[in-house]
């Protein structure tokens, strides 16, 4: 797994996933609540420069539409990694519940 290559993500999200990819020992301490947590706002951020940079565009200020489109495919695709993330996250806590001990 050392040759995933995450570059060009946001800073953020590609230390969370260098984390997660060391595994839970190893994660600088953080707990699996706190990178959850930094995923999400992480996320977040990308969606509000994402309307920021289309406000601008409709504004007509001074900015690329090409750094606008970026952004939104940027956020659009962080945000299905997240929720696909969320889901396979649910199944897991299903199967769990399942189990019978």
């Amino acid at each position: 797994m050392e040759n995933f290559s995450i570059r060009g993500f946001d800073p953020v999200l590609e230390s969370i996933a260098k984390d997660a990819l060391r595994g839970p020992a190893q994660a600088n301490g953080a707990s699996f609540g706190e990178l959850l947590k930094g995923a999400v706002e992480a996320v977040n951020h990308l969606q509000h420069e994402s309307g920021r940079l289309e406000d601008s565009v409709a504004r007509g200020e001074d900015v690329a539409i090409h750094e606008a489109i970026i952004a939104g495919e940027k956020a659009g695709l962080s945000f299905r990694l997240m929720m696909t993330m969320r889901n396979k996250l649910l199944e897991a806590y299903q199967e769990v519940l399942r189990m019978q001990v």
